[in-house]
């Protein structure tokens, strides 16, 4: 869907429920200087609005941030908010990065389920669904989240990288150093190559007012996402396979859905 037609998209949300929340890091400054705080929430809901929430190390198998070439672990007290307060040493392009635990979900209302396929671009698990002989409702889905988000610091000059989750976005330019006007173009991958045909939600936050753009990655598994001045985005993906017992036999998932997201602001 073209983005000039994203606001007719949004009105129409109205009628689905809240189901299919977004999971992203949210920079509390997008930029900062060498030795400033950098600080990020965990955040679950949707149009940049929901709930902030704690560290707690037992929900993620990873959180790092990357900086000047270097790795670490984010380190927090169990409890705090923001979840991320680390010290910015170095100038360069940061990068926080969340692969979550698996969580689970069962659907009871069908609808409920149909819902979230129709809202992300998910309408052929419904007939893959029908074939595999699985019931209407009572059944569980796992899910994995794989979050990234970006803040310059200094002269914020850096490129991002694919970090190995199996599902993730890796932004083509830096958007901190790209030429205003310039539209940004971003790659999906899934195991690492390049993943197509995907749906794709931009939220856009400006002057207070969040605007919502569908898109889909090309057969390179890029995307082309327009330019708004001062605005921080949000962009998310959702693929969705068939869980094998590997998942966690004891939830008897028949269902796992990923969730790729990036977080970022253009000047």
């Amino acid at each position: 869907m073209h983005p000039l037609r994203s606001l007719l998209f949004v009105i129409g949300l109205s009628a689905f429920p809240a189901l299919a929340h977004e999971f992203w890091l949210e920079p509390l400054t997008f930029q900062i200087e060498p030795d400033d705080p950098l600080k990020a929430h965990i955040k679950i809901g949707q149009y940049f609005k929901g709930n902030t929430y704690a560290y707690i190390p037992g929900r993620f198998e990873r959180f790092e941030l990357t900086l000047d070439g270097q790795t670490e672990p984010v380190d927090a007290r169990l409890g705090t908010i923001p979840a991320v307060g680390q010290t910015a040493e170095h100038p360069g392009l940061a990068l926080l990065t969340y692969e979550s635990t698996y969580e689970y979900l069962t659907y009871d209302d069908p609808e409920t389920f149909r819902n979230f396929l129709k809202l992300d671009g998910l309408a052929w698990v419904a007939q893959r669904h029908r074939e595999r002989d699985l019931p209407a409702s009572g059944f569980t889905e796992a899910y994995r989240r794989f979050a990234k988000a970006y803040i310059g610091v200094g002269n914020a000059e850096g490129e991002d990288k694919a970090v190995g989750f199996p599902f993730e976005w890796v932004l083509q330019h830096n958007p901190y150093a790209l030429d205003a006007g310039q539209p940004l173009t971003a790659r999906l991958l899934w195991q690492g190559q390049p993943f197509a045909d995907s749906l794709v939600r931009v939220f856009v936050r400006q002057n207070g007012e969040v605007e919502e753009w569908r898109l889909e990655t090309s057969a390179s598994g890029q995307v082309s996402i327009p330019y708004r001045p001062n605005a921080d985005y949000l962009v998310s993906s959702v693929h969705m396979i068939e869980a094998t017992d590997a998942t966690d036999p004891e939830q008897g998932a028949v269902w796992e859905s990923l969730w790729a997201s990036a977080v970022f602001h253009r000047p």
